[in-house]
């Protein structure tokens, strides 16, 4: 099965969450943790693309879409004069499932759901490109998120198969509270809830592994 981690923002924590989920994944099955495009990088460095790789317990996998300049991955390739073409970026990603043989791809996106890749192009488009695969859309534990939520799930072409809140910031007075109140708004419910140093996810994992797309063996 393929999961396509999505953020509602730029610096929500989808590399924290992505690394929790690959962690509790790899104790139970196999997993490869892939970044294909980041920017602020060179070629060599792993970035956010080893940091996920390692938490599911294999070398980094690098793509040929590392980015220098640490700015949105569509401007940082006009400087470097690459095209970020999602359809590529799934052959690549498929490539790579193969040879890892592994029973669970995460790919982590670069940016929000809507950070653009290029012209009329954004992270949606390589989602769709992914598919078939689950949606997992990561928001901060912090305040603005219902806003922020609501308004990428009314954008978004299908809703996310799963939400998750992550304590990539700060602490504020919100902080613990947003996953009751995003319910009782009627907006999203939120699987699971990753506070600052949880370093696992084990109700995501226990969501993948359950989920009938894991079940059946299906990409």
């Amino acid at each position: 099965m393929r999961v396509v981690v999505l953020g509602t923002g730029t610096n929500v924590g989808k590399t924290y969450v992505t690394a929790c989920l690959a962690r509790s994944l790899s104790e139970v099955t196999s997993v490869v943790a892939l970044k294909p495009i980041e920017s602020g990088v060179t070629p060599e460095e792993p970035g956010d693309a080893g940091t996920i790789a390692a938490a599911a317990g294999h070398d980094p996998k690098l793509s040929p879409w590392r980015l220098a300049r640490a700015v949105s991955p569509h401007l940082a390739a006009r400087e470097q004069d690459v095209k970020l073409d999602p359809a590529r970026v799934a052959e690549w990603v498929q490539l790579e499932q193969q040879q890892a043989a592994s029973r669970v791809t995460l790919i982590e996106t670069a940016g929000g759901a809507f950070s653009p890749l290029g012209k009329g192009v954004t992270n949606v488009d390589m989602a769709l490109a992914l598919d078939p695969a689950l949606w997992l859309l990561v928001a901060p534990d912090a305040l603005g998120v219902l806003h922020d939520v609501t308004a990428v799930l009314r954008a978004l072409p299908r809703a996310p198969d799963a939400l998750v809140l992550s304590g990539a910031r700060d602490a504020d007075q919100s902080t613990g509270s947003n996953a009751a109140e995003l319910l009782s708004l009627g907006i999203s419910e939120v699987r699971e809830t990753l506070a600052r140093g949880a370093m696992i996810a084990p109700e995501l994992a226990r969501w993948c592994l359950t989920h009938p797309t894991y079940k059946s063996g299906r990409t």
